[in-house]
């Protein structure tokens, strides 16, 4: 795992020009609309500039004429300061005039850059978005969103070099009759919409449609595979068609992965490097999923079930806890100020407040690993946020609280999603699962709906790590089955992150007849790698393991994954 961060920003000064091409593509089953919204009023630790709110249901965009409506696919990029903020910014500049509306998201990869490699590595995504603007009007607005943060488009910059935002348009809607700029000849109806048919070549080259070389850019055709992704059924895809090469996204990625290994440098030259998709974090750092990431638990409560009591009763204690994990090899430090354990006890938010509190901060003082808040509470989230922490990571998936996906979206960060039925004090009365809704698409169900209400409050899923929920509304069948279908839940969310929860939970003493919590460490692990095991089925599976004892995972996986890697000629 390797934590990114991006300098300052550079401010350069640049004019508007129409140059460029852009990527447009085809429209998915799940459709969410959003508006990036600045909020920079408050004091916050978490951003080094304007936080961001997505907001679904924008109510300029909404008044766009629905027969005036096509869709769009734009690549996003930015190398260049705060490469994440760029991108959002960009995004949120697109949409300020009600003509534009984010629909979807990929996940962003930090890839290495093409053409002219002398330059810092590129974050880069697509997304999809809904907009009245017949293609020379849209590509005027992307001109004009990355001249005004500080793109130069004078025609004296290197070609293909550094810059801070890079707006392409992929593919767009087409029409059944066009006039030569893309527009439609005679009055729009709904049903004379092509999805992504659009084919534009004008002379000048001032704008080609598709982009002509989408093709050739893995760091393009990844994201647009995983929008290819969303929402299809069983698992399966809604495929993005190239309107020239007649060819899905995920089939023009795999033609292009087998014809990069096909003509492969020899061993003794330096390899491309391959890209890695990124959760972005506050001020310009990222967690990379070029391995699996060890989230090392810190309950600083009294009564969690392995370790309560043990950090609660002192700051300097907990540090130590902290820093040892990190040393350890943990990516992630999760502190709880509230115990969730079957049966517990609600806790009173300020006094959440004061057990998380004073070791994040303290935490601060001596490290900038990443931090995730463990509660249920918005009110608790945006206070750890600001006090440091990176992350949320809500049990109950944002239903707890009727505030905390709003305040999550507002803020700008991460957020982890668990899956659970009720609250700690029922869940285990609620594990019933029927026969035609078992526990694993009663689960995949339900995680993605909470995915989609993230979404709809304004967390674009580049944000957002899913949790199976172990433990949480599941008896000891049902956590066994989770573990085992972990590759089938992960397909059928649409590959996106996932956390994994087991370490020394009741199932593991259930099936090793072992009673203290504390000793569970050796079925911790079998659990933790079965939950990776499906890693080869899909090969950029993003996986976060939340255990206690990150020393012994850590090597566990890391000695796993070298096995997995190895070269049986």
């Amino acid at each position: 795992m390797t934590i990114l961060t991006s300098s300052v920003a550079f401010a350069f000064p640049a004019r508007r020009a129409f140059v460029g091409c852009r990527y447009p593509s085809q429209s998915t089953a799940t459709r969410a609309r959003c508006a990036v919204k600045s909020n920079s009023s408050r004091r916050r630790y978490y951003h080094s500039s304007i936080s961001l709110m997505v907001q679904i249901g924008n109510d300029a965009a909404d008044n766009i004429d629905n027969e005036q409506k096509r869709k769009a696919y734009l690549a996003v990029g930015s190398n260049m300061g705060n490469t994440y903020q760029n991108i959002a910014n960009a995004l949120s500049s697109l949409q300020s005039n009600g003509s534009i509306k984010l629909l979807q998201t990929s996940f962003l990869r930090t890839t290495a850059p093409m053409y002219v490699t002398d330059q810092p590595n590129f974050l880069n995504g697509a997304v999809q978005v809904e907009t009245s603007l017949p293609p020379f009007e849209l590509l005027a607005a992307i001109k004009q969103v990355e001249n005004d943060l500080g793109r130069d488009l004078s025609g004296n910059s290197q070609r293909y070099g550094p810059r801070p935002v890079d707006l392409d348009i992929l593919l767009y809607d087409g029409y059944d009759v066009t006039t030569s700029d893309g527009t439609a000849a005679e009055t729009i109806g709904d049903n004379d919409v092509q999805p992504n048919s659009l084919v534009m070549h004008q002379p000048s080259e001032t704008l080609i449609i598709p982009h002509p070389r989408m093709q050739e850019r893995e760091f393009v055709l990844a994201p647009m595979m995983d929008l290819e992704m969303i929402g299809g059924v069983g698992g399966g895809r809604n495929e993005i068609i190239h309107p020239v090469l007649n060819k899905s996204m995920t089939e023009l990625l795999t033609m292009l992965t087998k014809e990069n290994a096909k003509n492969s440098i020899s061993e003794d030259e330096e390899e491309y490097p391959p890209a890695h998709r990124v959760l972005p974090l506050p001020r310009g750092r990222m967690l990379v999923f070029n391995e699996t990431i060890i989230q090392g638990i810190l309950n600083v409560t009294p009564d969690s079930f392995s370790d309560g009591g043990k950090f609660s009763k002192s700051v300097e204690d907990a540090l130590a806890q902290a820093l040892q994990m990190e040393k350890d090899g943990a990516g992630i430090i999760d502190i709880g100020g509230e115990s969730t354990r079957p049966g517990a006890e609600a806790v009173g938010i300020e006094e959440e407040l004061r057990r998380v509190l004073p070791i994040i901060e303290r935490i601060r003082e001596e490290s900038d690993i990443p931090i995730s808040i463990d509660t249920r509470n918005a009110r608790v989230a945006q206070a750890a946020i600001e006090a440091g922490a990176d992350i949320v990571n809500d049990v109950s998936g944002g239903t707890h609280d009727p505030e905390m996906l709003s305040c999550v979206a507002a803020m700008g960060v991460p957020i982890i999603l668990m899956h659970m039925r009720g609250n700690p004090k029922t869940m285990q009365a609620l594990t019933n699962y029927t026969k035609n809704d078992g526990v694993l698409s009663g689960v995949v169900t339900e995680l993605m709906a909470r995915s989609q209400a993230a979404e709809a409050a304004g967390i674009p899923r580049w944000l957002q790590v899913l949790d199976p929920g172990i433990g949480f509304a599941k008896d000891m069948d049902g956590n066994l089955s989770l573990l085992k279908g972990a590759g089938v839940i992960r397909a059928n969310c649409d590959n996106m992150p996932f956390l994994f929860g087991p370490s020394r939970k009741g199932f593991i003493g259930k099936v090793t007849g072992e009673i203290d919590p504390a000793e569970r460490d050796f079925g911790t692990i079998a659990a933790c790698l079965v939950s990776i095991e499906n890693k080869e089925e899909i090969p950029d599976a993003c996986n976060i393991l939340r255990v206690h004892n990150v020393k012994a995972v850590k090597q566990a996986v890391l000695t796993y994954e070298a096995i997995q890697k190895a070269n049986m000629e």
